[in-house]
Parts: structure tokens; sequence; C-alpha cells
């Protein structure tokens, strides 16, 4: 009998696994039948176990850690991205044809002297736009180093991205992360069609403005918060208010005049009756003032909006502001608890930072690429964003965040 029940496990945890959007999909019947908390502990045990098994898979020797992406060499960064009206230098196809120094040719004592003419100065191209380097928190080589991600129309880099290894115990657990340069690119909200949502309130489309769905100014998507059943925090896109705001929790808006994104305490950092074109709060802030919150520590549920403790070890996102309000940050990740993912976001640059959504099946990153006339939704990590990479390319039931080329 215990051979069987191990066996079934065993079958559950592989299935889960493998077909994370199984587990999304059984999940949501359940919780009508047996409510958020018993869900929350049957997700628990299986992250655990999950976990287990990994560590296990590790220490033996049967799985190596990885970098997520091939890491190349920089240029030395730079504070300031180019200005807009530089253009990079035309480069030799041939470097024999570039400037070459000669001796001069001797000529006869009656033959006037000609006036050389002078060489063109040469103009230094334009470096990428790009930020220090992070001080690594693990082992393998390439942490911690910006590599070019997104550019815009013109080709200048507008975001970059790197990896950290957060978590001494865990070195699988990798936090990627895309830092956008908010003075070149534009942040948006869209609610979802269900989520977040209260039973009788009213609902997003959830869908982006046809506007922005253009090849080259799209630039990325990524996921929202949680379910409305998971804290109903606070959440308004386009004067559409799904669910009200909540005094003290984390929240990010965009601001209704200048597209302006902020990141605090509604009530507190972020006034309440501030001209918003939209704003979504999700739990409590995960870094303040650039310090870790001692709330990161305490693994409660109830702090978290979940019914997953802050403890357990599973897919996790955050976005994150620098102190100057010019660089964006997000991150996420599998196997993190929230203390390695708040340690990613200190790390990374977050002044103020908060969570957005857990488990593999809502953890989601695509940049998006151009391929002739039509859009291409490509993941940022692979291994656990390949189920429907386009997700919120087309319309979506839960809520959504997105990146577009900001407007001269």
């Amino acid at each position: 009998m215990i051979l069987l029940l191990f066996t079934a496990v065993a079958v559950g945890i592989l299935i889960l696994t493998l077909f994370p959007q199984v587990g999304a999909k059984v999940a949501k019947p359940l919780r009508s039948l047996i409510g958020n908390e018993a869900v929350g502990e049957l997700e628990t045990i299986f992250f655990t176990l999950q976990d287990t098994a990994r560590q296990t898979q590790y220490q033996a020797g049967l799985a190596q850690v990885e970098a997520p992406w091939q890491v190349t060499a920089v240029p030395p960064a730079t504070s300031a991205p180019p200005p807009a009206t530089a253009t990079p230098s035309p480069q030799p196809t041939n470097t024999s044809a570039a400037i070459i120094a000669t001796e001069p040719v001797a000529k006869p004592s009656n033959t006037p002297t000609a006036t050389p003419t002078p060489l063109p100065t040469a103009v230094p191209s334009p470096t990428p736009w790009t930020i220090p380097a992070l001080t690594p928190l693990g082992t393998l080589a390439g942490e911690g180093i910006w590599q070019p991600y997104l550019a815009n129309l013109a080709g200048e880099v507008v975001a970059v991205r790197t990896f950290l290894q957060p978590d001494p115990e865990r070195p699988y657990a990798l936090a990627a992360i895309v830092a956008f340069d908010l003075r070149k690119t534009q942040l948006h909200y869209v609610l979802g069609s269900e989520e977040p949502a209260l039973p009788d309130g009213p609902r997003g489309y959830g869908l982006m403005n046809t506007a922005h769905k253009i090849p080259g100014y799209l630039l990325a998507t990524f996921n929202g918060g949680f379910m409305a059943s998971h804290g109903a925090y606070g959440a308004m896109a386009d004067g559409l208010t799904a669910l009200p705001a909540q005094d003290g929790y984390a929240t990010v808006t965009i601001g209704a005049e200048n597209g302006r994104v902020q990141i605090g305490e509604w009530g507190n950092d972020i006034p309440a009756a501030g001209d918003y074109q939209s704003w979504r709060q999700n739990a409590r802030l995960i870094t303040q003032n650039g310090q870790i919150t001692e709330r990161v520590y305490n693994g409660s549920a109830a702090t978290w909006g979940s019914s997953i403790n802050g403890d357990v070890v599973t897919w996790r996102s955050a976005l994150g502001l620098s102190e100057d309000g010019q660089i964006l940050y997000f991150a996420a990740g599998p196997s993190l608890s929230m203390p390695a993912l708040a340690e990613a976001m200190q790390t990374a640059g977050a002044y103020n930072s908060l969570l957005l959504d857990i488990n593999e099946s809502w953890v989601h990153f695509t940049a998006v690429r151009a391929r002739e006339d039509s859009l291409v939704a490509e993941p940022l990590l692979p291994e656990g964003m390949a189920v429907n990479p386009d997700r919120y390319l087309k319309q979506s039931q839960r809520d959504f965040f997105y990146m577009t080329v900001r407007e001269p």
C-alpha cells in the first residue's frame, strides 16, 4: 500500500514537472471544491518534494548547473544612453582600407609645397547603453554581466539582461533579470478578461492596445500579479478599477500624463489622489529604499497574499525600480524562495520592488521580435516559459504588462 502511494505521488510529480499547465488547470476547479488553503497545502507538498528531488539530483552529480544563455563580452558600462541624434560611424569592410600613415615623398626644392588636405576626423561609434556589472552571488561564469537584449527602431539598446544565483543552498535557483531604460521605453498594464476581478465586479478585456502591436515597437510582455482570491489587491487600467486599492500594499503605477513609472506603498510613497493611467498592487514591498524588508523573512502566506508561504521554493517573479526612477527591473526564475528573490532584486539595483505572480504556469516573460511583418514571442527562459509563449499577444484571461518603445 505504501509502495503504491509512493508510486502515485512520484508519477504525479513527474506529470506536473513535465506538464505544469496540467497543474494549473486542475488547481482552478479544486479551489472551488476544497478552498485556496487546502490547494495551497497540496502545492506546498508538491513543491517541497520537487525541490528535494532536484537537490538530490544535483548532489549526486546527475545534473549540472548551466548559464541560461551564452555570455559574451560587452563594452564598458556607461550610465547614460547615447544621444538620440548620434549615429554609428560606418565600419570599413576591409581593415586595410582604414586610414594608413605613409612617408612623405621628397620633392625638388623649386617645387611649391602643396598644403596637405586634412584627413577626416574619425567619429567614434556611440557606446551601447548598459549598466555596471553586478556582484556575483554564485559561481557560474558570466553571472552579473549585463548583455544587450532589446533594441528600439533606431538600433539603440534599450534593455539588457543578466542572471544571478541568489540561493547558496540551491545553485540551480537562477534569477533572470531584465533591465529597461525608461528614458527609451514605456510600461503598459492590461487587466485580464477573468483575473483580477471580484465575482460580480467589472472585468478587463485581456487585450493590449492594437496600435502597439507593431514589429520593432512592441518590445516585451510579462506576467501580472495574483488572482483576486489571493489577496484582492487593487488593480486598475485605463480608468477601469477591477479591484479597489488597499493602503500600505506594494503598488506599481503608470502616470496618465507622461507614463512615469513609480513603485512604492499605496498611501505612503504612492498618493491615492495621483493621476494614473494604470496601477497594480501585489502583497508587500520586497525591497524598500534599497533594503530588503523584514517581512521577506517571516515566510507568512498571509503576508505574501497567497496560499504558498515565502519559504517555499517555486517559480517567482518581481518588478523593481532604480532609485532615480530611470531603470525598470523584471526578475524571474525557478526554485526561488522569497529571501532569494529579494536578494536578487537588491543586488540588481531595485530600490523599491514588489512580488508579481508565482508558479511555473504563471511566471512568464518573452521578448517580442519582428520577423518580416509578424511578431514572434521569444521566452526569456526557454525551460519553464516555452508553453504558450505568445499568450499575451492575444486575449489573456490573466492580467499582464508589456513594454514598448517610448514616443519621442
